[in-house]
């Protein structure tokens, strides 16, 4: 039902062949320089899916295709399992053949970054770091079983803009969870951040028409100045009710300064019992100098549609 809900093609905002192109408006031009005569690379070997025709050549994994590719060029999926971590540090449209067919799907994780504000280790299932025009879609990023083998530290995230831009849609971030211990604090679906922002650092993501759920702490967060994002007719579904020894959730948080609009989402499943803690829908947080604006979301089982805290701007008009 909501894999149905969502791959409506009559709700795509970037057209999923031509997504990079988009792009441009969220980063510097994609200059094309192509040495091989290459521009469509595919993954895995055996490809299987409606876009084999675009393929020019094959690779093993969804990294040996990444790596292979030049700016601007783009890497097609197969309906496959992918057993990897991934990571993207230049721009490229990675597409899959659809939420239900290709995924990406690690037996076990280790950490492979860090946060910019605190220099945590972090274990990033698909990570984008320091670049411009990534664009991601139809595709499953599944957190298990790999989080079920170890507990708060890495941090856990599905997908991570790391001072990095682009868009993800039409993607499904699901199980980045630790069942055993769900208390932990670092486990987020979507994770898109600026280090403070500067030269080199700011991260611009739009976030369409995705689902997200079965997560740890927060299923999308955008944190800190210099970081934007627009998160869109995507559904995002919490666990709750939590309640002791688990994490109060929240559905979207845009914190510590960064700005984001949240539209047309549907948030649901957010709260804690007993109250001690408060689980949201959507929370604007410690906004400093940060905007926040949520519209014509619809709530339901969240213990809070939306809450601010601390210091900064936020305005939640035409709410259901």
């Amino acid at each position: 039902m909501i894999q149905e809900a969502l791959m409506d093609k009559s709700l795509k905002i970037l057209a999923a062949v031509n997504m990079a192109a988009a792009l441009l408006l969220l980063g510097p031009a994609v200059v094309l320089a192509d040495t091989d005569g290459f521009v469509v690379h595919c993954a895995p070997l055996l490809f299987v899916g409606a876009n084999v025709g675009d393929c020019n050549d094959f690779h093993p994994t969804i990294q040996a295709a990444v790596n292979h590719a030049e700016p601007g060029e783009t890497v097609l999926l197969g309906t496959w399992v992918f057993d990897e971590q991934v990571l993207i540090t230049k721009p490229l449209t990675l597409q899959g053949e659809g939420m239900g067919s290709t995924s990406i799907k690690p037996a076990v994780v280790s950490a492979n970054t860090s946060s910019l504000f605190s220099g945590a280790p972090i274990a990033a299932i698909l990570l984008v770091d320091g670049t411009a025009g990534v664009a991601v879609s139809d595709l499953t990023i599944d957190g298990l079983p790999a989080g079920s083998l170890f507990a708060c530290s890495p941090g856990y995230v599905g997908i991570f803009y790391r001072a990095a831009s682009g868009a993800i849609q039409d993607t499904r971030v699901t199980n980045i969870h630790h069942p055993a211990t769900p208390g932990c604090q670092a486990v987020l679906g979507i994770f898109v951040q600026s280090a403070n922002g500067g030269p080199g650092l700011n991260s611009n993501v739009a976030i369409v028409n995705n689902v997200v759920d079965n997560y740890g702490k927060n299923g999308i967060t955008a944190n800190e100045p210099g970081t934007f994002v627009t998160v869109s007719n995507s559904m995002v579904l919490g666990r709750g009710p939590t309640g002791p020894g688990d994490a109060a959730q929240n559905g979207v948080q845009i914190g510590f300064g960064a700005r984001g609009l949240v539209s047309g989402n549907t948030i649901s499943n957010h709260n804690y019992l007993p109250p001690d803690f408060v689980a949201c829908g959507v929370l604007f947080f410690e906004g400093g100098g940060g905007v926040g604006r949520a519209k014509n979301n619809t709530f339901a089982g969240n213990e809070q549609n939306i809450c601010t805290a601390g210091a900064g701007l936020a305005n939640a008009p035409f709410n259901q």
